[in-house]
């Protein structure tokens, strides 16, 4: 009976060896890797640091099991295994070699070894860790905008953590899954210009974007736009957009609900009056996009057209820019006449004006010949009264003849004339008179 005791023993460790193992990668050891992949996100050294010494150390529990099978079966079977190995006879003999097999199958076989895989999340990046198997709760919690949030991280490098899923009958066939997902969203702006051009366009295609007016002519408008998303949005994007591409979201949502809006302004007016009211659309597009997105954590910074309005049919076109130089021919033959009628007008006014100051000028001469006329005129009148006041006044003939006597004698300066000539009637001799002493 002892001979069964042994074997059984070592065959019951095995089983539980080989139970434990099995519990520890298909239950212990997943909860624990997601648990501290999440946790490592916080930023803290001790965190990461136990991440990486449990992604070392996680896989030495076939170390173990292996030791303590080795120890169990030397304890049972030393000196049986001895004297098998030294062919000695032994009753249990027959038996070793099968129990050490089966406690070899029972214990598994060497799994592949489990590579590190790391993966990098860049500044202009936010990464959400999203745990890949779980309950029905945290299911549910995923899909909501405020566990997204909780597992929000900033730049940085995070490892992925694995658990082993057997694939075959053997213990060794398998393959490690990832128990987690690394989601990231990049905030960079991007910008997109939607046109008919392929040289002017984000992309080689017609991009424009198509409307129709009231009475049903069809014609496209070139749009650019800008967006990006900010950092505390990121949770919200990603709940929207699971795919977390804002490039994908620009070249399908925002383009065609750019196209709604817009066509649903033009379907109001007729082309003619449509013309003219392009700030309207393009006010009603910037207006309904933006906050339309914003509510989905992207920011629209800038809406606008690219380009005039390109017609289905070229006619149209053609009929514009005729009607259109027309319009210009006029105004420019307008232009020529007004400033023709402003050359006209401006030599008038300098012909007047110079009319003008000629006969100001001679008002002023013959104003001021009449002033000086009166002015003589009286001055005469007042000596002739002054001269008949005075004629029969001795006393005042005798001063103007004093008066008249000094101005000669002033002017006289003392000498007589030195020669004299006779009058013509006489001899006509020049005479020298004698010098006075």
């Amino acid at each position: 009976m002892n001979k069964f005791i042994r074997p059984a023993a070592f065959i019951a460790v095995a089983v539980t060896l080989h139970a434990a193992q099995t519990w520890w990668l298909s239950r212990i050891q997943p909860d624990i890797s997601t648990t501290l992949a999440i946790r490592q996100l916080n930023g803290d050294a001790h965190q990461a640091a136990d991440m990486r010494w449990f992604e070392t150390e996680k896989n030495s529990i076939e170390l173990v099991s292996a030791g303590i099978l080795a120890i169990t079966a030397v304890s049972l079977f030393g000196g049986s295994i001895w004297r098998f190995f030294n062919k000695q006879r032994n009753p249990a003999r027959p038996m070793i070699l099968p129990i050490l097999l089966a406690g070899g199958l029972m214990t598994g076989c060497v799994r592949s070894y489990d590579t590190p895989e790391f993966a990098s999340i860049d500044t202009p990046e936010t990464g959400f860790l999203i745990p890949l198997e779980g309950d029905g709760k945290n299911q549910a919690k995923f899909a909501s905008e405020e566990y997204l949030g909780q597992l929000k991280v900033a730049a940085k490098r995070v490892q992925i953590p694995h658990r082993w899923q057997q694939t075959g009958r053997y213990d060794y066939q398998g393959e490690w899954l990832p128990t987690v997902r690394l989601v990231k969203v990049l905030r960079s702006p991007i910008t997109r210009e939607w046109t008919a051009d392929s040289g002017s366009g984000t992309s080689k295609k017609n991009e424009a974007i198509w409307i129709e007016s009231s009475d049903s002519v069809s014609f496209s408008m070139g749009f650019t736009c800008t967006a990006f998303i900010p950092e505390e949005q990121a949770a919200r994007f990603l709940y929207w957009y699971p795919a977390g591409s804002l490039a994908h979201v620009m070249d399908f949502e925002i383009r065609a609900r750019i196209q709604q809006v817009a066509a649903e302004v033009a379907a109001k007016y007729p082309l003619d009056s449509l013309r003219a009211r392009k700030q309207e659309v393009m006010d009603a597009v910037r207006k309904d996009v933006t906050a339309f997105f914003d509510t989905r954590g992207v920011t629209i910074t800038t809406v606008g057209m690219f380009g005039g309005m390109t017609y289905e049919n070229p006619e149209i076109q053609n009929s514009i820019d005729k009607t259109f130089i027309a319009q210009q021919e006029k105004v420019v033959n307008q232009a020529r006449f007004e400033a023709q009628q402003r050359v006209n007008d401006r030599i008038e006014l300098e012909a007047n004006a110079l009319a003008e100051k000629e006969r100001r000028a001679a008002l002023g001469q013959a104003d001021a010949k009449r002033t000086i006329a009166a002015a003589e005129a009286q001055a005469i009148r007042d000596v002739n009264a002054a001269l008949a006041a005075t004629q029969q006044s001795p006393i005042f003939l005798q001063l103007k003849q004093l008066e008249v006597e000094r101005a000669r004698v002033e002017k006289w300066s003392g000498l007589y004339p030195q020669y004299y000539l006779a009058p013509s009637d006489k001899s006509g001799l020049l005479l020298q008179m004698p010098a006075s002493k």
